[in-house]
């Protein structure tokens, strides 16, 4: 059994693991007359099916097919569309996307949470944050992937490919830092528009590793994917904390000021 066998079969057990156990926590809900905490099944659902399908994708990549077939093609395309204007641009949106862009954004997140004395939010993005670190270094050596001709490459890199570590770790950075400034926005216009622009953001740096021709198609895949996996966990520890805190809060608790989010 290959490494990427492995790491299909983890994912396909996880969402067994999920299912026997979503099913056993809602029947003894029921049965206590209590409320199934949604919240956290959702959450971790959400997580064990991206890792099932970042396992697809890696078995894909050991076993050429779909989407797999589509590598070649799509670098082709990205170094034929080429031009000085868009090289520019998309070596800054890259190093956006970076170790030291990422690293940057996660503490500025982290020290205006704790300023506004969201002491778990401010925690559950630093743990996020720092686990990325732990996954690209992690399945880069796991897969042992090469990558793309450095004849394609605009810029040299020197690890290895699968998963795209700028993919992964803008999904998890952006996507939880965007989740959080959601929570403090009363309009729901706003939250979309929170949604949308975190969206564009970790789309365009995934799309930025394809034009510079250091990353497949399906490097770029397993990082959104294994990402998403990471950032769902997280949040589902985020729900569990608030949850836990607010069943500690009495009923009828003091007005805020006027003013002051929540």
């Amino acid at each position: 059994m290959t490494v990427a066998d492995v790491q299909q079969w983890v994912g396909v057990g996880a969402m067994g693991v999920w299912l026997i156990a979503t099913i056993v926590v809602v029947r003894t809900a029921w049965s206590a007359g209590r409320r199934p905490p949604l919240g956290l099944l959702i959450g971790s659902g959400v997580g064990a099916g991206l890792f099932a399908a970042y396992g697809g994708i890696v078995d894909a990549v050991a076993d050429p097919g779909p989407p797999a077939d589509l590598d070649v093609p799509v670098l082709h395309c990205m170094v034929g569309h080429r031009s000085a204007p868009a090289n520019a641009v998309m070596i800054q949106i890259s190093d956006l996307g970076g170790t030291l862009g990422m690293t940057v954004l996660t503490a500025l997140g982290a020290a205006v949470l704790l300023w506004r004395r969201r002491v778990p939010d401010a925690v559950v993005v630093l743990v996020a944050g720092a686990g990325t670190g732990v996954l690209v270094s992690g399945f880069k050596n796991l897969n042992a992937r090469p990558r793309p001709p450095v004849a394609t490459q605009l810029v040299t890199e020197q690890t290895f490919a699968l998963p795209s570590g700028h993919a992964l770790t803008s999904t998890v950075v952006v996507g939880i830092l965007a989740v959080v400034a959601a929570g403090m926005i009363r309009s729901t216009a706003a939250r979309l528009g929170v949604g949308a622009v975190a969206a564009a953001v970790i789309l365009a740096i995934g799309v930025s590793r394809l034009y510079l021709g250091v990353h497949w198609l399906t490097d770029v895949l397993a990082g959104w994917l294994l990402g998403g996996a990471w950032l769902a966990l997280c949040l589902t520890a985020l729900t569990a904390v608030r949850t836990r805190r607010a069943t500690r809060v009495p009923e009828q608790a003091a007005p805020a000021e006027p003013g002051v989010l929540s």
